[in-house]
């Protein structure tokens, strides 16, 4: 038995490396994509600040008579123009401003007696211009916050001209290598997902809807493999296409980081340093393993129900976008994930796959995530073998 799912693999396997699309999706498009993508967001990143150091900007302030020298702080700021406001308008679009300092007209009096008194900016984050006004407000805020101090200090009898010498740093000391790693956590666990849809799409469908299309399909059912056999043998080889597209995903990302990015200046502080253990790669491979098995399956039992290659391909594709969709599960924010988030196929994998690489791995979690996967790769297996043995399935017209 053995020998003949072999042979069935070898022949697949011989067909995907014939194939220079699926030579090209799994080997090289992964060395390509990722350093392409490192380099357009580092330079549009470095192009994006650039712009918004020298965009012009109008800052409006409503109460700026309360505190003194408040219009000359902020008409100091690079490319910022001050404009006195008598209130604060409803809309900073119809205003034409594109961002208010407001200063309330009880300030000092508030102050002087021992109450608070609150200055607000409003700004409009998801407005760009807006945006850098209220970046360029960050040293006239922390201005104007020492100069209030003084005036409360001064009506309460101190003899100051200037607030002390006090400085409050947020100093963040994680290393490129730590940073790479909460990165990696987020990362790796969709990517392999994504790569392992992505690498078993054409190889399972080629291998059966393309059988029936090349009418190669009788052949092969002539042979003296049973039809589990050809099943297995051809899930083999989807299984060997998958987890190499993800494997060189890993490595492609791996080299974007590690050499493109440190071969920029520009992007060079901001490169990350990904470092995952052989332990953790290996549970990692483990973790995935049933999960992939299962991906390739539904994929070989939709290639055995659809009647061309483009109905294979369509639904192959639905059957992607759900696990690239379930893949982004692994984004959540949460330190404790619901038990019941991994009794979800391929969600519970890259959820798995997130605590190995933060060495956070809960067993129960591991437990449920490996044995819904293993269950749900031997149903659909045996799914895909009921498909492959009815004829009239498999050559309806």
């Amino acid at each position: 038995m053995a020998g003949k799912i072999g042979a069935i693999y070898r022949k697949e396997i011989i067909d995907t490396l014939r194939d220079g699309r699926s030579v090209f999706a799994i080997f090289v498009f992964p060395f390509l994509l990722y350093p392409a993508m490192i380099l357009f967001m580092g330079w549009i990143h470095a192009k994006s600040a650039e712009e918004a150091k020298v965009l012009p900007v109008r800052v409006g302030l409503v109460g700026a008579a309360q505190v003194p020298g408040l219009a000359d702080s902020v008409g100091a700021q690079q490319a910022v123009t001050a404009v006195a406001l008598s209130a604060v308008p409803d809309s900073l679009e119809t205003s034409g401003v594109n961002a208010v300092l407001e200063v309330p007209e009880d300030a000092a009096a508030r102050l002087g007696r021992g109450d608070s008194a609150k200055v607000i900016l409003y700004y409009k984050d998801a407005d760009d211009r807006s945006s850098a006004a209220g970046d360029r407000m960050k040293p006239v805020m922390e201005w104007l916050r020492r100069t209030l101090t003084v005036a409360w200090a001064r009506e309460h009898g101190a003899t100051i001209d200037a607030p002390p010498a006090l400085d409050v740093e947020r100093r963040d000391i994680s290393s490129k290598a730590e940073v790479g790693r909460s990165v990696a956590a987020l990362v790796i666990p969709y990517l392999l997902v994504f790569m392992i849809a992505a690498g078993a799409m054409h190889t399972a469908v080629d291998a059966t809807t393309g059988e029936k299309e090349r009418s190669t399909l009788e052949t092969i059912l002539a042979s003296s493999a049973s039809r589990a056999e050809l099943v297995l043998g051809k899930c083999a080889a989807v299984l060997s296409a998958s987890l190499t597209g993800a494997i060189t995903g890993i490595f492609g990302l791996w080299f974007s980081f590690a050499v493109v990015a440190n071969a920029f200046s520009a992007l060079s502080d901001q490169s990350l340093q990904f470092s995952v253990g052989p332990m953790a790669m290996l549970w990692i491979f483990l973790s995935i393993l049933p999960a992939a098995v299962f991906l390739c399956a539904v994929l070989v039992a939709i290639g055995c129900f659809a009647r061309s290659m483009r109905e294979g391909q369509t639904y192959a594709t639905y059957v992607y976008m759900a696990a690239v969709f379930l893949g982004l599960g692994s984004f959540s924010g949460q330190h404790d994930i619901p038990l019941q988030r991994f009794f979800i196929p391929i969600l519970n994998t890259a959820l798995l796959q997130r605590e190995i690489l933060t060495n956070a791995v809960v067993p129960l979690h591991a437990l449920a995530a490996i044995g819904t996967s293993v269950l749900a790769a031997a149903v659909m297996l045996g799914i895909a073998m009921r498909l492959f043995s009815n004829e009239s399935v498999l050559f309806r017209t």
